[in-house]
């Protein structure tokens, strides 16, 4: 069918989320909240959907009815106890106690709570999660509660009252009732768990905690916290004994410093959910001789006087600052107030401000930009303490001018405030923030809500209905001045709780141990720079509009009134045309999430057409090409993709959900973001944008970025996992695709030739596939008004070169030439390490057939729930059983085999298993332990209760993923992707042939076909081949460490750790705030 017509959707013109969002009633503090200073009432009022209180024995309870996700319940157990609490003896056993919750209780032991919560579709990691932090402890479960698990559970019998009969949801609270009263901490469990905690203490000793730790012992100088670390240290973890863990227990675990919370989609009345939380939790439980009037306040303090570190790490790979200054809090006992709510907004805004500022500082025109990256952060990092920090990475030896930089941005700001268009930019951005909370009310998910009412117990956090939320927030942001926000800026000075410390690598040092006098020169020069030469900076005053970006003139190849040959796709609800220029648009209306629109476009051909005609070893030349395509990326994000220097762009995008990212892949180009439906229109501008801007180098520009590269070039060769990951490419794949950069190599690039290259990717519309999923409705109702939006913004790309215009065949796709092993290799890479670790990638090469389709997407299934069930018993054998990981991961990957392999006929790819242990031989065993584990899956089959949990899991997790829109962006583009489209013509046969493909091996699957599955995928013992590379310290004394993999530029996409992660140079020197950092210290104790 054809279309034509008018636009109906009055592209535009203000959405109907503003609209809705402006037309909200005003808010009345006086009348609604009796004032400022009056604590505000949780929420929300309607007792049909929220209860709380508490029980007669103290602990108390938040309720919430939510209903999304459909059918599940988000619970939480939350109690205060943390490391603050432990005494010297006992420094990391609040921690332990965590773990020996789910390794036994009265009613499950052995692990059982996982296994059982696993049969129920709850993932260990994912569903079934805990963390410890420095003044609390928290348990998650996130449960399904629909009219089929409670069939399901009654059908098992059992007589009333037993656990057979209990529903999922109750189980789920039996559990939670469990790790509050239950917990037997005997000796045999801890003797086993104390490995995995150890293997956790280790994954916690890396380069950048070691920066965090002694960071914290600063900030929290004089209180409690000074020594705590949630973590714990090794001596006690190794030492401390059942009867010790117990005591803490005994003393801390007090219904009165517990709160329940259930938030979800529950079938029950909230009169029955209350009978249920009564009957399950009001037990005597722990603590029966403690009197809460006797639990001590630990109290933070500022020091008047600042505290210098100039710090050194032999694993540092850059040199960086942090600037902090602690505030203590006070928990009042009850939630906040307004006005407590508006220093948070206020706050808030100005972290917004100050970033933005930072960010342009970083992408400045100056020759020499002071830091790479800055970032401010402002994070309650435990209940009594506030701490704002400012954070930059910097050139090797440039600390001291990166911390004059951020004092004088701080100065500056107490000086001359925040600009209009500053204090307007953070403003819009807050209120889009409160603008989009509002309209995904419906779809606000239970496990945040639950983590709201948690806060609430915890640090006194407002909650309320999403209505008035948005008339709070309305209202308050309203009113916040220019001079409020510059104001702000008066509590970060010397005499408030200063900590400044400098980062650097051995390799570099510009500043030694004792060298605090030259950080207290930098301090005293800025005070006085402050009395005046401090003046306003020019980058601060210019903002450009949202109109700047892509002006009526500039679209000179519209054809509104093209005639557009319609392709429906029921089974998928999608439709198709091609625009004028040639691109591929699909499109499928959305309901799923309000005010979202998901756009994904794709191209084959990727770095790899670089190295055209390439076989094995390539020449300098070739080399140079490939290399020259790797930083092509970097080098265009840092001039600008779109025609606009970076903060530019961002500051005519503030307050607009609109965003536009790029990446080129080995083997295909990607645009991609996430809009609101309002915003759409400038999202297509941005689109319009990258195609018509030919990306020019200016060296003067670009050294900023260039010794950024150059510096990542130089830590590769001392680093110690960089030299580990390379090592394991390099004898997995034998490809100089994975060859580490040198100097020379980067020194030979034309920085002009790679953003030529990058322009080339983003030239020619009609070689990409845009794919569009959301709320298209409140754009345009008709596929009419759509169309003209899409023709007058993307089909008005100019066609450069009519015979590039086309989508490239798979056959077209340049392949990385690569070797898999072909025997065995069994390898130790020792390092010099801080502490020691040992990690272990063991690598299975492995190949699929790709003819026929069937036969391809088939075994594609088997290997992905083959790696699944081997993961699980793993996890059993190596952490359960023994203690000996804290978690293992296994996973596939074919993504190093170019798309033109398939006419071959065979497709190669590999299954990795990660896990790190003890230092010192525990791996060696640990890895004869995974190989005997695939072949024992070959000849003996699993228990029918472990496939039935997988196959719960793997139903439960794809319920949830089909209520997003993402998952139907990617179920269209694989359609378009596989080789059934090419044969079909038809996303939605494409579509069809793969989702059922995957029912029949659900289907098939159990015991005897899951073995008979891993002896086709897996060789017996006499013809197996593999490679187990371990990295050991070079004294392999048993003392801990562990540091990610990182990965630093457009790389392979997987899953997988390690086998296909590109690890080069681009650097990635992104500076984190150590508020977050303060956050991984607690959140990263997670067992997932």
């Amino acid at each position: 069918m054809s279309t034509a017509g008018s636009c109906d959707g009055s592209p535009g013109s203000e959405p109907s989320r503003s609209r809705a969002f402006k037309r909200l009633e005003s808010l009345d503090p006086e009348a609604e909240f009796g004032g400022y200073d009056v604590p505000l009432p949780l929420g929300p009022e309607d007792r049909e959907k929220f209860r709380h209180g508490r029980l007669p024995n103290g602990l108390r309870y938040y309720l919430r009815k939510n209903a999304y996700p459909k059918s599940r319940c988000a619970l939480s157990l939350a109690v205060q106890a943390g490391c603050v609490q432990e005494e010297d003896h006992e420094q990391g056993i609040a921690h332990i106690l965590e773990h020996l919750a789910f390794r036994g209780t009265q009613m499950f032991t052995n692990y059982d709570i996982v296994r059982f919560l696993e049969s129920i579709g709850a993932d260990f990691g994912a569903d079934q999660n805990a963390y410890t932090s420095f003044d609390e402890t928290v348990y998650e479960l996130f449960v399904p509660c629909d009219k089929q698990s409670r069939e399901r559970d009654r059908g098992g019998g059992g007589e009333e009252g037993s656990m057979e009969s209990l529903s999922t949801l109750d189980k789920g609270l039996l559990v939670l009732s469990e790790f509050a009263f239950g917990v037997t901490a005997t000796k045999e469990e801890l003797n086993v768990e104390r490995g995995t905690v150890l293997d956790e203490w280790r994954q916690s000793r890396t380069s950048q905690s070691r920066v965090v730790q002694a960071h914290w012992k600063a900030i929290m100088k004089g209180s409690k916290y000074e020594d705590r670390l949630p973590i714990g240290i090794e001596k006690v973890i190794r030492e401390c004994t059942a009867e010790e863990v117990r005591a803490f227990r005994d003393r801390w675990y007090a219904p009165e410093r517990m709160a329940i919370t259930v938030v979800g989609d529950f079938e029950e009345s909230m009169d029955e959910m209350e009978n249920k939380v009564a009957t399950m939790f009001d037990q005597q439980g722990y603590g029966k001789d403690s009197n809460p009037r006797d639990w001590p306040n630990y109290r933070t303090k500022v020091h008047e006087e600042p505290q210098y570190m100039c710090q050194t790490d032999e694993e540092a790979t850059q040199s960086s600052v942090n600037v902090s200054f602690v505030k203590p809090c006070e928990m009042s006992g009850t939630t906040w107030t307004l006005k407590d709510y508006r220093d948070m907004i206020v706050g808030d805004m100005f972290v917004t401000a100050i970033n933005s500022r930072l960010f342009r500082r970083s992408h400045s025109k100056e020759t020499s930009q002071p830091f790479y990256t800055a970032a401010f952060s402002n994070d309650r990092i435990c209940s009594n303490a506030q701490c704002a920090t400012l954070t930059a990475s910097c050139k090797l030896g440039g600390t001291l001018i990166a911390l004059e930089s951020l004092l004088v941005e701080l100065a500056r700001i107490r000086c001359h405030g925040f600009s209009i268009q500053e204090v307007e930019a953070a403003r819009k951005e807050l209120l889009l923030d409160a603008e989009t909370a509002y309209t995904e009310r419906s779809k606000r998910k239970s496990d945040d809500l639950r983590d709201e009412y948690v806060g609430s117990f915890l640090l006194g956090e407002a909650v309320t209905d999403p209505v008035t939320e948005a008339r709070i927030n309305r209202l308050l942001l309203s009113d916040i001045t220019r001079e409020e926000l510059g104001a702000f800026a008066n509590q970060y000075q010397r005499s408030n709780g200063m900590v400044i410390q400098t980062v650097e690598p051995p390799h570099s040092l510009s500043l030694g141990k004792e060298d605090h006098e030259k950080l207290e020169a930098v301090v005293q020069k800025v005070i006085g720079m402050e009395k005046g030469e401090i003046k306003p900076h020019k980058d601060d005053e210019s903002r450009m509009s949202p109109d700047d970006i892509l002006r009526e003139g500039d679209i000179g190849h519209a054809k509104p009134s093209f005639e557009h040959e319609v392709r429906s796709y029921p089974k998928l609800n999608a439709k198709e045309v091609t625009l004028s220029n040639g691109m591929r648009l699909c499109w499928k209306r959305s309901s799923l999430r309000e005010d979202q629109l998901l756009i994904h476009a794709f191209a084959r051909g990727g770095l790899s057409q670089a190295i055209r005609g390439v076989t094995s070893d390539p020449s300098e030349e070739e080399v140079r090409r490939m290399r020259t395509a790797n930083v092509s990326s970097l080098f265009a994000s840092d001039i600008g993709a779109f025609g606009f220097r970076p903060p530019v762009l961002n500051e005519a995008l503030a307050g607009l959900r609109c965003h536009v990212g790029t990446r080129v892949r080995p083997f295909a180009r990607v645009f991609e973001g996430e809009q609101s439906s309002g915003d759409f229109e400038v999202t297509l501008k941005l689109i319009h944008r990258l195609f018509s801007t030919r990306v020019q180098a200016v060296d003067s520009e670009l050294g900023n970025i260039k010794q950024m590269v150059r510096e990542a070039i130089q830590n590769q060769i001392r680093d110690p996992m960089t030299k580990y990951s390379q090592r394991v490419k390099s004898v997995n794949y034998n490809s100089f695709y994975f060859r580490p950069w040198t100097l020379p190599e980067f020194d030979a690039i034309d920085a002009k030739e790679s953003c030529e290259f990058y322009s080339e990717c983003f030239n020619h519309p009609g070689e990409f596939t845009l794919i569009v999923v959301g709320d298209i409705d409140e754009i345009a109702e008709t596929d009419e008004g759509f169309l003209q939006l899409m023709e007058k913004y993307v089909g008005s790309i100019e066609v450069k070169d009519p015979a590039r215009n086309v989508p490239l065949d798979k056959s077209e796709v340049v392949p990385i030439p690569f070797m898999q092993p072909k025997e065995t290799v069994r390898e130790i890479v020792r390092e010099k390490l801080v502490d020691p670790l040992s990690i272990t990638q063991v690598t299975f090469p492995l190949t699929i057939t790709t003819m026929p389709v069937e036969v391809a997407q088939e075994e594609l299934f088997w290997i992905s729930f083959m790696c699944q069930l081997l993961e699980m018993q793993l996890m059993k054998e190596m952490r359960f059983q023994r203690g000996e990981v804290y978690s293992v991961s296994v996973g596939p990957s074919f993504a190093i085999e170019s798309p033109s392999a398939i006419p071959s006929g065979k497709a190669r790819g590999d299954v990795a298993i990660n896990f790190s242990c003890e230092p010192g031989g525990v791996a060696e065993k640990l890895v004869n332990l995974a190989v005997d584990e695939v072949q024992r899956l070959r000849t003996h089959p699993v228990t029918k209760s472990d496939i039935d949990s997988l196959l719960e899991m793997e139903k439960r997790s794809y319920e949830l993923a089909v209520e997003e829109n993402n998952f139907w962006l990617e179920v269209i583009e694989m359609a378009y992707q596989s080789r059934k489209y090419k044969q079909t013509r038809s996303i939605d046969e494409a579509y069809m042939f793969r989702k059922k493909i995957r029912e029949a091996v659900l289907a098939d699957i159990n015991p005897e076909t899951m073995a008979v599955a891993f002896s086709k995928f897996f060789a017996d013992t006499e013809k197996r081949v593999y490679t187990a590379i371990t990295l050991e310290p070079q004294d392999s004394s048993p003392s801990m460490i562990t540091r990610l993999l990182a990965s630093i530029s457009d790389c392979l996409s997987t899953k997988k750790v390690s086998t296909s992660t590109q690890q080069v140079v681009a650097g990635a020197v992104l500076a984190v705030g150590l508020g977050a950092a303060f956050a991984y210290l607690s959140s990263s104790r997670r067992h997932g």
